[in-house]
């Protein structure tokens, strides 16, 4: 362990969140969460984006450029609606080249689940899929988005795209933030902690409770040791410091702007809105949010307190509240309290949670063998919970459960 290390142990080493941290950055995967590689969007660029690709090919296939201007100059036949395409999104956003939307813009879009991507033979291929990709193809939450009319619903499916983009991490940011005393988190509560939510170091998965209680613990600092952790983080995360590849340095200037941009998209979230003056994240309240007031914002505490009253449950250590079909579904405040409900959550295991979580949170429908829960993704991707293992809940509530999971799944479908 370095100087600076033990330097950072000593402002508290009572502090679990100090201790946390020097075992973070010592990780490789210390920089945790890590979403778009490409651009900082807003809504307003991927608004023009649709509205220009819905402009020109409808709901139709639109064959779009397969290699570099600089290897290929000169568009072949069929991609003339790809160049005037790109012509037309930068004329509106200033900013825009064939290379750049198809390699950057699309790639996220696509993970977003705005738009499909396609091969040469016009198959569909997942967001992750390599290969060459010669069409794309609006989809129906595109559609959806385009066609809302006002500003909330246009949010809330704004939201669910994100969280798409995102693996579901803005509603667990909405979970920690919610279980704070102060509904807020810093750019440091974000960068140090929030960021490293289901991740793993040395066997160990973080779970939200954990994050919860180092955001706790920092806090209750006083502002000079807070301020000495922040200087000597940085002074040890400096590419400098180290030898061999980037696996072993470490990068504070480039671990700082991936949380920069996590954060520009989080304020861009329904959920919430970043106050430029305190430099805080808060949770967003109001005729434009999902909680038009601190009330509403209480009853998502009164539903988790519900859970463990009805399934006549205690908390352990490892186990987390999930909902099962995520609150990014709802398409209005309804449907959100509907959502939000405890007949919608399970007390599952940190690694359970982990393995929905990697799946963008798309393992929605539920079912039971005996007593153990198995939650299912529309392609039959399986995470199967051993009851007393990795699911905690009253299994006389099975029917319920049920009953309750598929009405929400009929509510998500209209």
């Amino acid at each position: 362990m370095t100087q600076i290390l033990q330097d950072i142990l000593k402002i508290d080493e009572s502090k679990e969140c100090i201790k946390f941290l020097v075992k973070r950055v010592q990780s490789e995967n210390y920089r945790g969460v890590q979403i778009s590689q490409h651009n900082r969007y807003e809504q307003k660029e991927i608004l023009i984006i649709l509205q220009e690709i819905y402009n020109l090919c409808g709901e139709n296939y639109l064959q779009i450029r397969t290699t570099d201007l600089s290897k290929r100059p000169q568009n072949i036949n069929g991609e003339e609606m790809y160049a005037k395409l790109t012509h037309n999104i930068a004329s509106k956003i200033g900013r825009c080249t064939q290379d750049s939307l198809r390699k950057n813009i699309f790639v996220d879009m696509h993970r977003m689940g705005l738009i499909n991507r396609f091969n040469a033979k016009k198959k569909a291929l997942s967001p992750f899929e390599n290969g060459m990709k010669k069409y794309i193809a609006l989809t129906p939450l595109a559609i959806e988005l385009l066609s809302a009319k006002d500003i909330f619903t246009r949010n809330i499916l704004y939201t669910r795209a994100l969280e798409s983009l995102m693996n579901g991490f803005g509603e667990e940011i909405l979970q920690i933030v919610l279980e704070l005393n102060k509904p807020y988190l810093t750019i440091y509560e974000l960068l140090f902690f929030g960021t490293f939510v289901y991740q793993t170091s040395d066997s160990h998965i973080y779970t939200r409770e954990e994050i919860i209680e180092f955001i706790k613990e920092f806090r209750a600092l006083s502002k000079f040791p807070q301020k000495l952790v922040i200087e000597k983080i940085k002074a040890y995360c400096n590419p400098s410091n180290f030898s061999g590849d980037k696996t072993h340095k470490r990068d504070f200037h480039n671990w700082i702007n991936e949380t920069q941009q996590i954060l520009t998209l989080l304020a861009q979230m329904a959920y919430f809105e970043w106050n430029k003056k305190e430099e805080k994240l808060y949770i967003r309240i109001g005729k434009e949010s999902i909680y038009e007031d601190n009330a509403k914002l209480k009853r998502s505490l009164v539903q988790k307190q519900c859970y463990f009253t009805e399934h006549k449950i205690t908390k352990i250590k490892g186990f987390e509240l999930h909902h099962i079909v995520p609150l990014c579904f709802a398409k209005n405040r309804l449907e959100f309290q509907i959502f939000d409900n405890w007949q919608n959550l399970v007390y599952i295991d940190a690694y359970s949670h982990a393995q929905i979580t990697q799946n963008q949170n798309a393992n929605v429908l539920l079912s039971f063998k005996d007593n153990d829960a198995i939650f299912t993704d529309f392609h039959n991707n399986c995470v199967c919970c051993k009851n007393n293992t990795n699911i905690k809940y009253d299994i006389d509530k099975q029917n319920l459960m049920l009953t309750y999971n598929q009405q929400l799944l009929s509510t998500k479908e209209t």
